[in-house]
């Protein structure tokens, strides 16, 4: 039963900051008169470096996920969206998903998860990303890549025009850090393996073209390992063009800062996040990139009882840098988070989230990989090896690190399936050069 003294907190986000707040939570005030809510539009959360695989068919899209509902025992959930927050009032306004009535509900102390969007650039620098590219965030947007690459191979084996079947087996990925190197890597395996069921398209028909504006890719991985993915994608015959950006997207055409023209129709925008657009009504202090200001101890700042983590927020570092918006971070903060609250509930001192990064891992496809683990730096086959035991053993729930498993084993000995879940976007097979004209004005 829930009284009238009962102390509420409300966690806005069940990504793995909100998510692993609420189960440190339930640890920590554990006998203590507290209620815990987690608002989320969605009832799971998604295990990101899976996000990629589940995308391809390497791994089954629904083991790709974490359902909150599996992953919190004594959290009330609750599926809506959150519509704004009040500070002053201390109330959460909030519509549940299929609803339009809107719901209230007070709070003592309040966590902001949000986590973070695909960063679109203003247009004076790239004109189309938002109406032409597409973006890799959600598991949606897994399964649509999946389901545009099919598309294209079904489009590209009806032409017997050459010149359309190059443009339609065009794709270019813009970024060259973890998610671009990941997308790019498994979507050629993809595309290549499942040419071969086409009669009138072969393997060397999929281009691949990756964009990036620094002078290496994988810069966080430092020189070697950034050298070695350079040339692991140019030996499959991947188009790596760095100290390079991109200024027009269109349906069926990029344009480089060069001014050259690259017939394509499919562009995946990989290149950096922001912090979610809500920050800016939440009334809350943030920084010249839209991030919520916090104190070491995650509290946001001038408040008392409302904390901020994870990609929606500025959470410095002993050195007053931001930490990276990596899940390894974010999950720490989270189980270190929820000891503060339940601290400062008793009256205890808050302590600093302190935490030095163990290393980064990206697998490429072709079992290669790369990785800075503690210093030690691996690269091609053993690091593809070190990626999926690490990231098995850090998937929440023994079941479920059972179902991978056994789709990374399935995988390695069948084809994948050629065949749409109907999430795809829309390719024209014909270019239209009025309407190219029209969004280059």
């Amino acid at each position: 039963m829930v009284s009238n003294t009962t102390k509420k907190i409300v966690i806005v986000g069940g990504g793995f900051g909100g998510a692993y707040t609420a189960q440190s939570l339930e640890k920590t005030m554990r006998g203590q008169d507290v209620e815990i809510i987690l608002i989320d539009h969605h009832n799971y959360f998604i295990f990101y470096p899976l996000l990629v695989e589940a995308g391809t068919g390497s791994v089954e899209p629904r083991h790709a996920v974490i359902p909150i509902r599996d992953f919190i025992s004594k959290t009330r959930f609750v599926m809506a969206t959150v519509k704004s927050v009040d500070v002053s009032s201390q109330t959460v306004s909030y519509e549940l998903v299929g609803d339009t009535k809107t719901h209230s509900m007070k709070y003592d102390d309040l966590v902001i998860a949000l986590g973070s969007v695909t960063m679109i650039p203003p247009e004076k620098f790239v004109t189309g990303v938002r109406e032409n590219a597409m973006q890799l965030k959600s598991l949606s947007d897994a399964v649509a890549l999946r389901d545009r690459a099919i598309q294209l191979l079904e489009l590209a084996n009806a032409t017997e025009d050459p010149v359309e079947r190059k443009r339609l087996l065009t794709v270019v990925v813009v970024g060259g850090s973890f998610t671009g190197i990941e997308a790019l890597g498994e979507l050629e395996v993809f595309m290549r393996k499942a040419a071969r069921l086409y009669g009138n398209v072969e393997p060397s028909d999929c281009r691949f073209v990756l964009v990036e504006m620094a002078p290496q890719l994988l810069t966080v991985m430092g020189d070697k390992l950034s050298k070695f993915t350079e040339e692991a994608m140019i030996n499959r015959d991947i188009d790596v063009r760095l100290s390079t950006s991109i200024k027009h997207i269109a349906d069926d055409h990029i344009v480089l800062d060069s001014g050259e023209r690259l017939e394509s129709c499919t562009t995946i925008w990989c290149a950096g996040i922001s912090p979610h657009p809500m920050n800016k009504e939440l009334g809350l202090p943030l920084n010249d990139r839209g991030y919520i200001e916090c104190e070491a101890d995650m509290r946001v700042k001038g408040f008392d009882n409302v904390w901020a983590l994870g990609d929606t927020a500025f959470n410095p570092d002993p050195e007053g840098k931001p930490y990276p918006p990596l899940a390894q971070h974010a999950m720490r903060m989270g189980k270190h988070l929820g000891k503060n609250i339940a601290a400062k509930s008793r009256g205890q001192q808050t302590t600093p989230f302190v935490f030095k990064i163990l290393g980064s891992l990206v697998a490429m496809g072709r079992h290669q990989g790369v990785a800075n683990i503690l210093g030690m730096k691996v690269e091609g086959f053993g690091a593809w090896v070190l990626w999926r035991m690490i990231y098995l053993m850090k998937m929440p729930r023994f079941g479920r690190r059972i179902r991978v498993a056994l789709d990374w084993f399935i995988d390695s000995f069948t084809r994948h399936d050629v065949a749409q879940l109907w999430a795809y976007r829309p390719v024209h097979f014909h270019s239209d050069e009025s309407n190219d004209n029209e969004a280059g004005s």
